[in-house]
């Protein structure tokens, strides 16, 4: 076995250790800490398909198929005092594949922090963070699986202070700090960091009638390795929203806006487009919940050689409880990723699109207090006419999964 396999495998059984340890301070145990063991099947482990090269041609990579084994650790913390709550979440997971080649394990480490100080009534200090390392990960956004990436790390920090002017009237202050690092070399170009400020007014109108306003300032900087590749921009979003209690069993929301890009790339204008964002929860009973939603907005691009990507989103989930253990959840997404050939870098560029479809569903039963079984299935389509990138569909199925709740 390789060190560095020894490494993260005794990562992994120090992390549970210490999660044990910590749950055995508390007389009534905010901490808990769960084990989910899952066996299953993966039908393209590499992403393998169909890409466009240069000349125009085409070129048909071999789907390799391989049994796996995930192992995950959860520890959670929920601690509530009077006018403080902390919350916490780690979770590490090591994914062993019985028929690929280069290496047959993965290693992820998730990190979720959120933090609460309520200081008076009207005074209220929020602050989260996400940190993740992953090898050989999947881009994600929103759940939402993309491809399959070099090992990065990556951090999301928010901090919103909201101050209630009046009962009907609400002022949030908001900064966020984005990082994305990759450990190889060859990924500089993609390696960046994002600072976002905003201002969000919100005004109740009604009982169920929330007016907002929102105003954000963003600061993206890349580690270009090369001048010519230079992505860094300011963007100024200015938008309206509101949000609608329609009666006690579905809820809305809607945002609309416009957002200013400015490339610090001479060679390269203002780039204005508008942004919108829909969504409704639907329940129509205690035991089931439909939620779907709505996007489009000027995003982050994760192709080196353009400045920027157009991106629609659509979302629709359904969740239900056939009794009380036994579950079932479903969901799926659309995004369509526009490249506008004056956005890109290099010469000689044509419009580019991605369309990508994602299908899941999880069937779970309980058998006890603390056992749980469940059994999955998730699929993902991608279809790409950007030069070199990979055209794939791909199907996991966890045959059956064990989940047991420690303590």
């Amino acid at each position: 076995m390789r060190n560095t396999e020894m490494k993260q495998i005794r990562t992994f059984t120090v992390a549970a250790c210490l999660a044990a340890l910590a749950a055995s301070a508390f007389a009534e145990s905010p901490v808990h800490l769960s084990n989910r063991l899952r066996i299953g099947y993966d039908d393209n482990v590499y992403q393998a398909g169909e890409a466009t090269l240069p000349d125009g041609s085409t070129v048909q990579h071999e789907e390799t198929d391989s049994f796996r084994i995930l192992n995950e650790i959860e520890l959670l913390l929920n601690l509530n005092l009077q006018r403080t709550y902390l919350g916490l979440r780690y979770r590490p997971t090591l994914a062993w594949f019985s028929d690929r080649d280069e290496d047959d394990t993965d290693f992820w480490h998730d990190l979720d922090l959120n933090f609460i100080q309520k200081f008076t009534p009207a005074l209220v200090l929020s602050f989260s963070d996400t940190l993740r390392y992953s090898q050989l990960p999947e881009l994600q956004d929103d759940n939402f699986v993309v491809r399959q990436d070099d090992d990065n790390y990556y951090n999301s920090a928010l901090a919103t202070l909201s101050y209630n002017i009046r009962p009907e009237t609400r002022l949030d202050v908001s900064g966020r700090h984005i990082l994305l690092r990759y450990t190889e070399d060859d990924h500089e170009n993609d390696n960046y960091y994002s600072v976002v400020g905003g201002l969000t007014l919100r005004q109740q109108l009604a009982s169920r009638t929330t007016l907002l306003g929102d105003l954000r300032y963003q600061t993206l900087v890349y580690d270009e390795a090369d001048a010519a590749y230079n992505r860094d921009a300011n963007s100024v979003f200015a938008g309206l929203g509101a949000e609608q209690t329609f009666n006690p069993k579905m809820i809305g929301s809607l945002r609309a806006g416009v957002e200013q890009r400015q490339y610090d790339n001479d060679d390269y204008g203002d780039d204005t487009q508008p942004y919108g964002e829909l969504s409704v929860t639907f329940l129509p009973s205690p035991a089931t919940r439909i939620t779907g939603s709505a996007s489009y907005s000027i995003y982050e691009s994760d192709v080196s050689t353009f400045l920027s990507q157009n991106r629609t989103y659509l979302s629709l989930s359904f969740a239900h409880d056939f009794t009380a253990k036994l579950s079932f959840y479903a969901s799926g997404a659309y995004a369509i990723n526009e490249y506008d050939a004056d956005n890109s870098l290099t010469d000689g560029a044509v419009d580019a699109d991605e369309t990508t479809i994602l299908l899941s569903a999880r069937l779970s039963y309980r058998i006890n207090r603390i056992n749980w079984i469940e059994t999955g299935v998730q699929y993902v389509e991608l279809d790409s006419d950007i030069v070199n990138r990979e055209s794939y569909d791909r199907l996991r199925w966890d045959v059956i999964g064990w989940k047991i709740q420690l303590f």
